[in-house]
């Protein structure tokens, strides 16, 4: 029997990364979730799931740094349905010093909403 950790069982695009989970509080209300930085870091992506439908309206987020904006926004469609995912790819400002904060800010369109973000790192 062939071990799955070698061949082409083998997950080597994730290899040295971390991930970071947080969940947002409500997106019918503007607000912000954060997470801090172990060790200084390159945020790599940001992926989220939905664990409450989203209702009449898209959500849009903004994920920053200290350094700013890390790329412009994304949007959660309207109507997304529990178990709705997605993906952010920061393209500036990921790179993190430790102890500074990674922020995910959602603008309060939908009337209803709830995701879990997961943040995927790797030491800079």
């Amino acid at each position: 029997m062939s071990n799955p950790m070698y061949g082409s069982n083998k997950a080597d695009n994730f290899q040295n990364k971390q991930v970071m989970v947080v969940d947002s509080p409500a997106l019918s209300s503007a607000g912000t979730v954060y997470a801090v930085a172990p060790w200084k870091c390159k945020v790599l992506e940001v992926r989220w799931v939905m664990n409450v439908a989203l209702t009449t309206a898209k959500s849009t987020l903004t994920l920053k740094s200290s350094a700013g904006t890390m790329g412009g926004t994304h949007e959660i469609a309207a109507s997304s349905a529990i178990g709705a995912s997605g993906v952010v790819t920061p393209t500036s400002n990921n790179i993190i010093e430790e102890g500074e904060t990674i922020e995910i800010e959602n603008d309060a369109a939908p009337d209803a909403g709830q995701a879990t973000f997961v943040i995927v790192v790797e030491a800079a």
